[in-house]
Parts: structure tokens; sequence; C-alpha cells
């Protein structure tokens, strides 16, 4: 009778920890420790999310663990992928920073921010931009790094780099925004006055086809400018320049990329239970990118990074749903929450 006891406890706890553990891989926990399949923690920072053939891939900037943002923590681009947003599965480096050859444009002291990528159509090919800071070269320049591939999983090869924005310093914080006709945008903060900018891509996304414009309505020193497109009006999520230190988030709609922008505020409510940092704050993050949720048309998520230049490794990211009301978007603050649960179940397009 004692032994059926025991077994029976054993037994018990034994389904409690595993429905434990399938409540902990069923949720998206913004701002907490985020692990892959493997129980590593995913080093996939200021990035984005692709989706192809019903698959989704998570590319971000790998950081280097014991290494600070001033020691050049970056270590090159990682990828994920994920069939439902919430268990993710490491496809390993696709892009690396390299110690054999300090005069490459991607020598290991480089600075290869905020990666970007988006499918072309007619090319077939991946590309994958982002921003990138010279070795031994400072922040006064920025370049935009470009690097293709034949698959979404990498890897990725190198081609070239570009000045954007009509500059000789080139532009910073961007968005990459593919328009529903096929046509890529590049959407910029300028250097060195701040000013955000525009500039159409080739058709084959690998260099801007002609000069950069103004964004008209954008509030100067608008940085980390994420985008989507919802019944024929865009949206943009983006923030102030502070450096590493979070600040408020910004909104702006406008019929054309081009402008006029018009300025709604901050769209955020609530606080981040983890470090009881509210909107003015953007919830102690930055944005970084929206992620079309497939399955359910004009579903988004926010995706934000909190940054720490210290111990950059030690990164979280915050992922919350999208939500409107007349039309206007808000991002109210949730602990934990599912996609499938929230827009519905997963259907591939």
């Amino acid at each position: 009778m004692r032994f059926t006891l025991v077994v029976i406890i054993i037994l018990v706890l034994s389904a409690q920890s595993i429905f434990a553990q399938r409540e902990h891989s069923n949720q998206i926990k913004p701002g907490r420790l985020w692990f892959d399949s493997k129980g590593e923690r995913i080093n996939a920072h200021g990035g984005c999310v692709i989706y192809h053939n019903g698959v989704y891939y998570w590319y971000g900037e790998h950081k280097v663990e014991g290494l600070s943002e001033k020691e050049h923590a970056d270590g090159g681009i990682h990828c994920y992928a994920s069939y439902n947003l919430v268990d993710w599965h490491d496809q390993g480096m696709v892009l690396n920073l390299t110690k054999k050859d300090t005069l490459s444009d991607l020598a290991f002291d480089a600075n290869q921010d905020r990666p970007k990528v988006v499918y072309n159509e007619e090319t077939r090919k991946f590309v994958l931009f982002f921003k990138l800071y010279l070795r031994n070269h400072g922040t006064k320049v920025a370049f935009v790094g470009v690097a293709i591939s034949d698959s979404p999983s990498g890897p990725f090869q190198y081609t070239h780099k570009f000045l954007g924005g009509n500059s000789p310093n080139g532009t910073g914080d961007f968005a990459m925004f593919q328009d529903d006709n096929g046509e890529l945008y590049h959407l910029t903060v300028r250097k060195p006055d701040k000013a955000f900018v525009i500039g159409k891509m080739r058709n084959d996304y690998l260099l801007p086809e002609g000069e950069y414009q103004l964004c008209t309505g954008v509030t100067n020193g608008t940085e980390a400018p994420a985008l989507f497109k919802k019944d024929g009006v865009y949206h943009m999520l983006a923030s102030g320049s502070s450096g590493w230190d979070p600040n408020a988030a910004r909104y702006f709609t406008s019929n054309s990329l081009y402008g006029t922008w018009e300025d709604r505020g901050n769209p955020l409510i609530g606080q981040n239970p983890n470090n009881k940092l509210g909107p003015e704050k953007t919830f102690g993050g930055q944005s970084t990118f929206i992620i079309p949720y497939q399955g359910k048309e004009d579903s988004f998520i926010a995706f934000f990074d909190i940054n720490k230049p210290e111990h950059p490794f030690n990164s979280l990211y915050i992922w919350l749903p999208i939500q409107f009301q007349n039309d206007t978007m808000y991002i109210p603050w949730i602990d934990q929450w599912n996609p499938q649960t929230f827009f519905g179940e997963l259907k591939a397009k």
C-alpha cells in the first residue's frame, strides 16, 4: 500500500512537471528569459522575423558572452526557426564576423546591428541588410551591409555595403519595408542631422534606386522604425534618440510612405512588472520590428529589445500583440500570452 502511494505521488508530480513545462513552452513571456528547443538562451537581438513556406525565421545579432558593447560584443547574425512563434529551433550562425582578416568589412571588431531579411520574389534570393560600423572607424559613419542567400536558414554571403540617406556619414537605425507590390523601401534616420528619410531600393533590392527623400511629418531624431500596413494606411512604431537608454515610444501613420506622417503619440499601455517601467520608457525596451501573424488578416506582433550594453548577452525581448481601436494601434502590456490563442489557430497561406 505504501509502495502504491509512493508510485501515485511520483506519477502525479511527474504529470505536474510535464504540464508546467508545456505551459512554459506554450507561452510568450515578455521581458523574461527565452530559451530555444535545446534549452539555450535565444541569442538574436535587434533583428526581425520573416515567414517562408510555413516556417517563421528569427534573425538577430549574436552577442558574445562576457563582452560589453564597448568591447564589440557582436559575433555575427544568428537564426532560429519556428512553426508557432513560441518554440524556436537553433539554425546556427548565418553570417559571421571574422578574426582571420582584420581588413575585412566583417572583421571581428566591426559592429553589425539591426539585421533585416527580405525575400525577393523576382530573384528568389533572401537579402540580409544590417547597419555596419567598420572596425577602428568609430560610429561617425554607418554603412548598410548587404548579404544574400538561396535559403532562409543561410548561409548568407556578404556582397557589399552602401551609404544611405544622400549623406557621406550614411544612416543609422532603419527598417526595410516591402510593400504589397513587392517594392522595397529603406526608411532610416540620417547621419549626422537625424532627419528621417526614405529611399526606394532597386528591383533586385541590392542598392538604392536613386536619391533619398525626407519623410515629412516624422519628428527629428526618430530611430528604431518598425512598420506595417493595414487597410491602406502605413503605421510606424519608433523611438526617440537617447543612446542605449530607453525613451518613450513614438507612433506615426500616413497614407504614403513619403508622408505626410501624423504623430499619434505613444501607443503603449501598462507597466512591465519585471522592471516597473511603463510607456514613458517603452517598458525598458526599444522598437525593433513588427511581425505579421500568418493565419489571420491584419494581425501583428510588436517586437522590442531590452538592451543591456554592459552585458548585451543578457539582453531581453518583449513581444506583444498589437490591438486596434478605431484603426488606431495600441500595445498593452501582457505578462504572458499565446499567439494561437490570441489571434486564432495558425493557417499557412
